[in-house]
């Protein structure tokens, strides 16, 4: 009984500013940002935290403040965080790892590798790229934005969320390097009049950039062959189509979708590879509206719209294939479910002379019948 009596109190005297101190007290960054000074090469690191003002008991006016280090190195720039005034900084609530386009293109994995030991590093925490300017950005944004900050984690997190781009965490770009078969596209933000938007996605093989990249729509291109989308997303455009003989819009949204790799083994050849993408679609527009929809134009326009994601998810493989980038994962299939193929392989001198052909079936729910 004495006990329990002594337990309840130290609760009671344990509560009140004591809880509160860490809030105030600590940098507990939302946004990472990690750039290059092109003049020296210099690593510049921009912690965006987010601070509460006239703190009471549960309530606040939140803020960001920006932190800007600098130093030879990306370690060397994060120990200088610890004599600042607004320091020391904590990166175990990191809401996203924000790099500047020269940054990424220039063997990033190499300044990042000791995070994997670091402590209180959010490793989880996705990595996205920025396109422009990073520091003048940060600074216009938050000086004219409260919610730049929170907004633009939000947006991130709905990326991966929404299966809208490609989800690359800290941990998987610098496990990457070790892997011969790891390949990402990391996603690329581009700033599009007062807000930001998905631009596409730069290509990495084992943590090195390619040279390569993939624009907005080539990235939902992506991601249907992947077999990755929710039902959430839109997808609007336009075809050219032999029954109306013109180019019509379309708009339409995934009820189903089931993606897979075929493999066709060739005799004293290459092996030849289909990606195959079963689609089931609700449309809004087709050329006509959804309401008029009548089978026979329908059971046309299907074959249409899947020779058109055909077209364009062949664009989309001849820039992977010319990064040897391998997305898809076939060297994988090909590794984990056809050994004797796999060994016939010198991967990387055969991945981008092999033949791969997407083959899209799509089969719309709404028509008229």
């Amino acid at each position: 009984m004495k006990k329990a009596i002594i337990a309840i109190l130290l609760v009671l005297f344990l509560t009140g500013c004591w809880d509160r101190l860490p809030l105030k007290t600590l940098g507990l960054v939302d946004i990472a940002g990690i750039d290059l000074d092109n003049e020296n090469g210099d690593v510049l690191l921009h912690y965006i935290v987010t601070v509460l003002n006239n703190a009471g008991q549960g309530n606040g006016e939140p803020s960001s403040q920006i932190t800007e280090l600098k130093g030879h190195s990306l370690i060397e720039a994060v120990g200088q965080g610890q004599y600042t005034e607004k320091g020391p900084f904590f990166g175990v609530h990191t809401g996203i790892y924000l790099f500047s386009k020269s940054f990424a293109t220039d063997d990033p994995v190499n300044e990042l590798t000791f995070l994997l030991k670091a402590p209180y590093t959010a490793i989880n925490s996705p990595v996205v790229i920025l396109e422009g300017d990073m520091l003048k950005l940060l600074k216009s944004k938050i000086g004219t934005n409260k919610k730049f900050t929170s907004d633009l984690v939000d947006f991130v997190m709905s990326l991966e969320k929404n299966k809208n781009a490609p989800n690359v965490s800290m941990m998987k770009l610098i496990l990457s390097r070790k892997d011969p078969l790891e390949c990402l596209a990391v996603p690329l933000l581009k700033q599009s009049n007062s807000s930001m938007v998905l631009g596409g996605a730069l290509l990495y093989r084992q943590g090195t950039y390619t040279g390569k990249e993939l624009d907005k729509d080539q990235v939902q291109i992506l991601m249907l062959m992947l077999g990755k989308i929710t039902g959430g997303q839109k997808f609007t455009g336009n075809l050219s189509s032999k029954i109306e003989d013109k180019n019509i819009d379309y708009a339409f949204s995934i009820k189903k979708i089931n993606s897979k790799i075929i493999t066709h083994p060739e005799s004293g050849e290459l092996p030849k590879v289909t990606i195959g993408v079963r689609l089931q679609i609700n449309v809004f527009k087709l050329g006509k509206s959804a309401l008029t929809l009548k089978p026979d134009y329908v059971n046309r326009i299907e074959k249409e719209l899947s020779k058109h994601l055909e077209e364009k998810a062949a664009a989309t493989i001849e820039i992977m294939q010319k990064a040897n980038c391998d997305i898809l994962g076939i060297g994988k299939e090909f590794k984990a479910y056809h050994p004797n193929i796999w060994k016939s392989l010198n991967w990387r001198k055969d991945f981008p002379e092999m033949s791969i052909e997407p083959n899209f079936d799509v089969q719309i729910l709404n028509s008229d019948e």
